[in-house]
């Protein structure tokens, strides 16, 4: 499971997608591991080279996965999910992700200079490539400048929490599931967020929860 994305963001024809991959061979060069999600207003499609899939979501399908020799891709209804549901639902194998798009998710972004964007709106900022607009103060690069936007991009992940802030177990049917760290504190501060909001519960360091399906 990644424990840590980098939003790289911009308007159309900005160049996002040749950074994110120039970036993801510079990181993988380095040693780690990279996971990219793209985020689209369009219906994602294999041009055409696997109908039969296509033709199965456009039936109703909630998923469709085509198996070949070198990948497996899964298209899911309904789209629109969060950056955050994505990495924890796909178990991404990876140290880093690379998200391309999701400007309005929290998060650190590298900005690609251009277009109607407008950089002072966005949080997260740890980077701008290309021209910077009036009142942007932080780091600059250019297109070329890959090693140093890597750099940037490792030192926020360097700089990420990575301890782990809760001991989380889940049982289901008697056996207990194993969790890696990113999601044992991903269950435990969204149960414990919750449960501070209720009506005189204060917060604690002990959370325990029973779910029992109730059948017929």
């Amino acid at each position: 499971m990644a424990g840590f994305w980098i939003q790289i963001v911009g308007s159309k024809k900005t160049g996002k997608t040749t950074l994110a991959e120039q970036v993801t061979r510079e990181l993988v060069r380095r040693g780690r591991r990279v996971c990219y999600i793209k985020h689209t207003h369009e219906d994602p499609t294999l041009d055409g080279e696997d109908t039969d899939t296509a033709r199965m979501m456009d039936a109703g399908a909630a998923a469709a996965v085509l198996v070949g020799a070198g990948a497996t891709i899964a298209f899911r209804a309904p789209g629109g999910e969060s950056l955050e549901r994505v990495v924890l639902r796909e178990s991404l194998p990876g140290e880093i992700v690379l998200a391309e798009g999701f400007k309005r998710t929290p998060g650190k972004k590298i900005v690609m200079a251009g277009g109607d964007l407008d950089v002072g709106a966005l949080d997260g900022v740890i980077g701008l490539v290309g021209d910077a607009p009036p009142r942007y103060d932080g780091p600059i690069f250019r297109a070329e400048d890959v090693a140093a936007i890597t750099d940037t991009i490792e030192a926020a992940a360097n700089d990420a929490p990575g301890g782990q802030d809760w001991t989380t177990s889940l049982t289901i049917d008697g056996r207990e599931i194993p969790l890696n760290a990113f999601v044992q504190n991903i269950l435990a501060s969204g149960l414990h967020g919750m449960s501070s909001a209720l009506q005189n519960v204060g917060t604690g360091d002990t959370l325990e929860v029973r779910c029992r399906r109730r059948r017929g």
